[in-house]
């Protein structure tokens, strides 16, 4: 296990076309979500949607066309049996951790919003359930994939690619949460970093990502 400094050492050795798609990678969504906040634009869902895919392609494009780096480089590897367990256990992780935490979120007063975390406010069913596959497929290449993998690479530290990703994860989302949604979502990005780690391979946290969103979705129609 190479030390910290080490790893922040080789992290410096990041070629450009690298360094560029951590940025796209990380960034660019959190910047989109900040400037449609800051200048009060009223975009519509479907837009969300198309730029989310954007950024995706954007970035894969990058892997593949511009460091000529595989698919599997990028957190698409071929599943495995145990993938269908991984992908079990976070569902049920991620469903303990929001119940778990929902009283400590109320017990110390914390600002939420219960349509929040839908993605479904004044918007139709099929339009809410495209939202929450895009988020959970894009969120998990943009904030897992890409970077875990490419951190890895040059750091050979899982703590250091997984916490610098976790970090950024929880921080984007704070531009448009509130406190009391973050302390969850922070927690469950917890959850599927972990399991992004062990398993390295999108299928378990996707599929995760995807029912997470899509019963809370359900559960705002039909609940």
């Amino acid at each position: 296990m190479p030390s910290t400094r080490t790893s922040l050492s080789k992290a410096a050795e990041i070629p450009p076309p690298t360094a560029l798609g951590l940025v796209v990678s990380l960034l660019a969504l959190p910047g989109f979500a900040w400037a449609t906040t800051a200048f009060d634009l009223a975009l519509s869902p479907v837009v969300f949607v198309a730029v989310q895919w954007a950024v995706a392609l954007v970035v894969v494009a990058l892997a593949v066309g511009v460091e000529n780096r595989s698919l599997a480089s990028v957190g698409f590897r071929r599943p495995e049996r145990t993938d269908a367990l991984a992908f079990a256990g976070t569902v049920v992780a991620a469903m303990v951790v929001f119940a778990a935490t929902d009283p400590l979120v109320g017990a110390l007063g914390l600002p939420i919003r219960d349509d929040a975390g839908t993605l479904s406010a004044g918007i139709g069913l099929s339009v809410a359930l495209a939202r929450a596959v895009t988020t959970g497929v894009v969120e998990e290449i943009l904030f897992r994939g890409y970077p875990v993998e490419r951190l890895l690479d040059f750091t050979d530290s899982p703590l250091l690619a997984g916490g610098t990703t976790w970090g950024v994860f929880t921080t984007a989302h704070a531009v448009v949460w509130p406190l009391g949604n973050l302390v969850q979502i922070s927690a469950v990005a917890a959850v599927f970093t972990a399991v992004y780690l062990r398993r390295r391979t999108l299928v378990p946290v996707v599929g995760a990502h995807v029912a997470v969103w899509t019963l809370s979705v359900l559960g705002q129609f039909y609940g």
